[in-house]
């Protein structure tokens, strides 16, 4: 252990400190740093506080593990106190020590049971924690920019602005082709846009090219694109911001119509009104008789509806036109839409909403057949239309799959790019220096495109800097000889940071967010995470254990929590603040996400006599790291089976996904594998690792006999 940690313990009052509890705590304590431990009174008031991180500073400690109560996490409390004596607040490991529900201002507070062996976890933590040399690293300063329209006009200008070189990458020959449903206003200011970018020194645009790759990683990237003419070029970018949106097609209702003469789109209808001898050429003099549908088949953006009813309010001006507005499975959380809404009824335009059955029809020569459900009156309505124009929904093709692949995302099911995790939000991708915004990530409005082309920039600004970039370098050690190459790290990277070099696997400290998942999926454990290595669980699984008495009497081990640092651990302390008490035979380990939980962890924690692992993660579509919770669970089903061919069973081992601020629901699944432990009884290696402890206290070695080696 580094000479320069320091341990404090909290006495909570001169009779706790005289207490065998608190002795035993401190001499765990000073087992494993004789002579830098620390005893204060009341860590959790702002004295101690302070107390706590005078010596730190004092001693010039690297880092200090303080034994607490709580209330020493909350915001303001011993970080404030670090950041005041110029300490990093990151420095010092809290630990939850005390048995008094929190919330009590009065009373004495007592060491908690199992004290000594979430210390004893933490210290061995402490030997496995090192500085990591810092390189500068230097990074491309362009910025791939693929799309057209207002979101990658925004993106372009941003970037320009900033200092970066931006290359708009269009597929049309047009920087911002026509887009009349976003209305007049916006049209006019994509207009704008795209002459002042064509005009402006610093930009690289490349009309109707195509991305034909994206190979290397965040800060260096190399974007191979054809231009127009065929031309191939190689580029080098820091990042790349997508506004591509997918093809589309008309979001047909389920039954009886699909596209034609008389069953359009929106667009084509906005076009349309924009040109009205065109109209009159399709549908005659009129007056006209129109439906318009938003949400008929799949859920529509309020984007669509505001189109619609500007289109309907343009329809309606017209002498003696008739329209109907159709609305199904659409979004109406949009700012003053319901404004608009009555503002449309009032000018004549008829609403007809569904929630059972939907729209039916044919087209014919003469207009398009319409039937419907009233709900209201209970009964089928029929009407004739001279047009029926609906809104449109993705329809990726071959080549947008293609697009995606290109650069190391995959199409959704709603048809975007966007990750279908809410940690993604708002630009994130799956890939690390690629972000998502406008009409590539998902339906939106003209405010929510702007909010995530701000995010876009700013994390271009965070990874790129001014082209160079500060960054811990070595944090993920492959071992040459145990690698064989077979790219498993670089498959289920969340974050798309490990590449190849040389053919060898190797991490970008851009992109890595040390979540160790390459580590647990490497099936030749050739891949170890500085200070999450995986002799440091074992020690932390083996200290949550705890000893076994001299006579033989262990310490209560019925479950081992495997917690994730993002998720499990904050519902947690959350728990703990509210003045819940821990089960007793409860042992947490917290794991960086829950994806770095690998089967040796689990045995580990069965051979030290666990009755059951429980296994915390985020929610799978709420993970931190995107794809951890999801490693997680398939890796549990797996090793699930293996416990049942080897006789144990498979049920005491759970997992669960929980969020940072289900501090009931945390407690409700523990209290849960608690009681599938109670029907299930002892585990059947309980008793052996209780033997095999006390006999390795005697001998040098023993085999799986129980038989003394040597």
């Amino acid at each position: 252990m580094s000479a320069r940690v320091g341990v404090f313990l909290c006495q909570g009052g001169r009779s706790q400190a005289d207490s065998l509890e608190f002795k035993k705590l401190r001499w765990t304590a000073e087992a494993f740093d004789q002579g830098r431990v620390f005893t204060v009174a009341h860590t959790c008031q702002a004295q101690g506080a302070a107390a706590v991180a005078r010596l730190i500073k004092e001693h010039e400690l690297t880092s200090a593990v303080v034994g607490a109560c709580p209330l020493l996490h909350n915001p303001g409390g011993l970080s404030r106190a670090l950041s005041a004596e110029g300490l990093d607040p990151q420095m010092a490991t809290v630990l939850d020590l005390c048995a008094k529900p929190e919330g009590e201002a009065s009373g004495v507070c007592a060491v908690a049971p199992g004290a000594q062996a979430a210390l004893s976890q933490a210290l061995c933590g402490e030997q496995f924690k090192q500085e990591l040399p810092l390189e500068d690293l230097a990074v491309a300063t362009s910025v791939l920019v693929v799309g057209e329209g207002l979101p990658a006009l925004w993106a372009a200008r941003g970037l320009l602005k900033a200092g970066y070189h931006p290359v708009l990458l269009t597929p049309s020959q047009r920087l911002a082709p026509p887009a009349l449903l976003l209305g007049t206003e916006a049209v006019d200011e994509a207009a704008a846009l795209a002459k002042e970018l064509e005009e402006a020194e610093g930009v690289t645009l490349i009309r109707q090219g195509r991305l034909l790759g994206l190979g290397g990683g965040a800060g260096n990237f190399t974007a191979t694109i054809a231009d127009r003419a065929g031309e191939i070029r190689s580029l080098s970018v820091g990042g790349v911001i997508v506004a591509q949106a997918p093809p589309k097609a008309l979001n047909l209702p389920p039954q009886g119509l699909a596209a034609g003469e008389r069953v359009v789109s929106l667009e084509e209808l906005a076009s349309l009104l924009q040109a009205p001898e065109h109209l009159k050429k399709r549908l005659g003099q009129g007056p006209y008789t129109v439906a318009l549908g938003v949400g008929l088949g799949r859920q529509a953006a309020p984007l669509d509806l505001i189109g619609a009813m500007n289109c309907a309010r343009k329809l309606a001006a017209g002498p003696q036109n008739r329209v109907v507005l159709f609305t199904n499975n659409a979004k109406v959380a949009g700012d003053d839409l319901e404004a608009l809404t009555q503002q449309v009824r009032g000018e004549g335009v008829v609403f007809v909403k569904f929630t059972t059955g939907g729209l039916r029809g044919d087209e014919t020569h003469e207009g398009v057949e319409l039937q419907w459900d009233e709900e209201i009156l209970g009964a089928t309505m029929a009407d004739h239309f001279d047009l029926l124009a609906l809104d449109q929904a993705p329809a990726p093709t071959p080549a947008y799959h293609e697009l995606a692949h290109r650069l190391g995302l995959s199409v959704g099911r709603d048809g975007y790019l966007q990750p279908e995790a809410v940690n993604a939000l708002p630009a994130k991708s799956r890939r690390a220096g690629v972000w998502l915004v406008g009409p590539a990530r998902g339906q939106g409005d003209l405010e929510r495109w702007a909010d995530e082309v701000q995010e876009a920039l700013y994390g271009v600004r965070r990874l790129l800097a001014q082209g160079t970039v500060r960054v811990e370098s070595s944090r993920v050690m492959v071992d040459r000889k145990r690698c064989t190459i077979c790219l498993t790290c670089v498959r289920v990277c969340p974050e798309g940071a490990m590449d190849r070099l040389f053919r060898r696997p190797m991490s970008n400290p851009l992109a890595c967010t040390g979540c160790g998942t390459c580590a647990a999926e490497c099936p030749m454990e050739a891949i170890q995470i500085v200070g999450q290595e995986d002799s440091r669980y074992s020690g932390e699984i083996a200290a949550a254990a705890g000893r076994v008495g001299d006579l033989g009497q262990a310490v209560e081990r019925r479950l081992l929590v495997l917690a994730c640092a993002n998720s499990a651990s904050p519902a947690l302390h959350a728990a703990r603040l509210q003045g819940a008490a821990l089960p007793s035979g409860l042992r947490l380990v917290q794991v960086p996400c829950a994806g770095k939980v690998d089967a040796d962890m689990v045995l580990e924690g069965l051979q030290r006599g666990f009755d059951g692992v429980l296994i915390l993660s985020c929610h799978p579509d709420a993970c931190y790291s995107l794809t951890g919770s999801t490693w997680a669970n398939m890796r549990a089903g797996h090793l699930g089976n293996l416990l049942a061919e080897t006789g144990l069973e498979p049920e005491r081992l759970m997992l669960s996904g929980v969020a940072p601020s289900q501090s009931k629901e945390v407690l409700a699944v523990i209290k849960k594998a608690l009681a599938t432990l109670d029907q299930l009884g002892p585990s059947p290696l309980k008793v052996g690792a209780q033997v095999r402890e006390v006999l390795t206290r005697y001998t040098l070695d023993m085999d799986d006999t129980f038989s003394i080696v040597g």
